[in-house]
């Protein structure tokens, strides 16, 4: 059974955080924000007020996994990011870890169909909105949530 409510993709990166989130049906992924990336708790609090703000039941963060589908440090840092995530936000809101690869091809692809400009605050914006495309499809499909649970 699917959680109803709205979801957030994140693009968790060294620099940058892109935010994206979904309609109150969780059908469509639009681009929210980007979080300048500073200490930890500094952007989990970010996170964990807009997941209030925005009445979010599931976040969904992309994991970046190389070609191979081998973890790297990034991966490491996206698993301690939702780990710390999920001991602060609790256990009324789902943090699920997604493949991101390839995201940034697809959300280069995307930002141009759209006539947006790309920059870097944008274009991580576009790559969360394609990690969360892709949670929100596999939602559809398999009529479970994407990912697997922190």
């Amino acid at each position: 059974m699917l959680i109803s409510g709205r979801r957030l993709g994140l693009d968790y990166g060294d620099a940058r955080i892109g935010v994206s989130i979904s309609d109150a049906t969780a059908m469509l992924a639009s681009p929210l924000m980007t979080i300048k990336k500073a200490e930890l708790d500094h952007h989990v609090d970010e996170v964990c007020s807009l997941v209030r703000q925005h009445d979010v039941a599931v976040v969904y963060i992309g994991l970046p996994l190389h070609l191979s589908g081998n973890e790297g440090e990034s991966a490491l840092k996206a698993r301690k990011f939702a780990d710390v995530l999920q001991r602060k936000i609790g256990d009324h809101v789902q943090i699920r870890l997604v493949d991101e690869r390839l995201t940034t091809t697809t959300a280069q692809r995307q930002a141009r169909e759209s006539g947006n400009r790309l920059s870097k605050e944008n274009i991580d914006q576009w790559a969360a909105v394609a990690i969360l495309e892709n949670a929100l499809h596999k939602e559809r499909s398999s009529g479970e949530l994407a990912g697997v649970a922190v």
